[in-house]
């Protein structure tokens, strides 16, 4: 009984902790919902095939920079695509190497299975794989009791890490995309879940493998990735399909183009791995990210302040066309004071294109 104090005190501290940060980033970033009409647009309009999805969107990683978007702040079923949101909640409060005991709930969960049985024990590691390759509809909630001790608290853990993140739109009612009212998501805000999970290297290893296996003697299980376009291209580094008579064909990919990841959403597609394909290869060709500077690099020298090194990794994603001729302008206050902490903000970096450099400084 005093275990199940502990655990209960514990989920509650958590949970607070979560809906006080809620409310804190609404008050900091509120919502803004773009005008009709204006988001159905792409920055570039070269070869861009029309998407034939109920909603689309697809954007640039490490940026955020949304490249195209088609209906991309409608709210939708994602599916088992929003399976990424739950194992990136799981992934960000518990230990990969935790065993977890199945319960009967859990092992009664039907439809895409791993067909876990009720006593049998695996570690979040396992069931996260199962989850995420396999699209296991029963390991989501495993994890979620595993996590927050009931799947109800872990879904609203989910809502509020979904609005920390940004995604506003989210409203999630489960752990793992079965039809549920209510249980919707816009393209825009799963692509931007997208690209923060795909920064867990663990996560992103997962997505990208073509088949897992975990387990051992009769808990051991073998699957092969349901997303296709691992096969098909070798750039494809994730992530996640989803499909259920509500939502439709529905595909979370993820390109690697260099520096740059572009992540795609598609919802209810009735080709949802050539749509998919079709908006990354447009990315890829009309794109290019840059890396300037990365964390730690160092810019310039002063005597009171010596060694001046950039805070963190410089991005800029740029059309191609734009990227032939580019200078990197450091800007610097003439005289910098001594200032006895570390990570103040003393200048910034822009780049200037060619036939602007005489410009640079006024």
């Amino acid at each position: 009984m005093s275990r199940f104090r502990k655990i209960s005190v514990y989920n509650l501290i958590i949970a607070v902790i979560f809906t006080l940060l809620c409310i804190l980033a609404c008050i900091l970033f509120p919502y803004e919902e773009e005008e009709e009409g204006q988001e159905a647009a792409a920055l570039l309009t070269s070869d861009l095939p029309l998407s034939t999805a109920a909603a689309a969107a697809l954007i640039e990683a490490s940026s955020g920079q949304v490249l195209f978007a088609s209906n991309g702040n409608l709210l939708l079923p994602p599916a088992s695509c929003g399976k990424i949101l739950t194992a990136l909640l799981t992934l960000d409060m518990t230990d990969l190497e935790e065993k977890t005991t199945i319960s009967a709930s859990a092992a009664a969960v039907g439809e895409s299975s791993i067909y876990l049985r009720e006593g049998e024990q695996l570690s979040i590691e396992d069931l996260l794989k199962g989850a995420l390759v396999h699209s296991g509809n029963d390991a989501c909630f495993a994890l979620a009791e595993a996590t927050a001790g009931s799947e109800p608290l872990f879904v609203h853990w989910l809502n509020l890490k979904a609005a920390l993140l940004g995604a506003y739109s989210c409203h999630f009612v489960n752990t793992n995309g079965l039809p549920a009212e209510g249980h919707v998501i816009s393209a825009i805000d799963l692509a931007m879940i997208t690209a923060t999970a795909m920064e867990n290297a663990f996560f992103a290893e997962t997505v990208g493998s073509k088949q897992t296996s975990f387990g051992e003697n009769s808990s051991y299980r073998s699957y092969k990735n349901t997303n296709k376009l691992l096969w098909q291209n070798t750039n494809v580094v994730g992530v996640k399909t989803g499909t259920t008579d509500d939502a439709g064909p529905c595909l979370v990919a993820a390109y690697q183009d260099g520096a740059a990841l572009f992540i795609s959403v598609v919802f209810n597609s009735p080709d949802r791995y050539g749509e998919s394909m079709r908006l990354l290869n447009w990315a890829a060709d009309n794109y290019m990210l840059l890396r300037p500077l990365n964390a730690g690099d160092v810019i310039a020298y002063t005597p009171a302040q010596g060694l001046l090194a950039a805070q963190d990794d410089v991005f800029f994603l740029l059309p191609e066309t734009d990227t032939q001729d580019i200078q990197v302008i450091w800007e610097l206050p003439l005289q910098v004071r001594f200032v006895d902490k570390n990570g103040v903000q003393l200048g910034s970096t822009a780049l200037i294109p060619a036939g602007n450099y005489n410009n640079a400084g006024e």
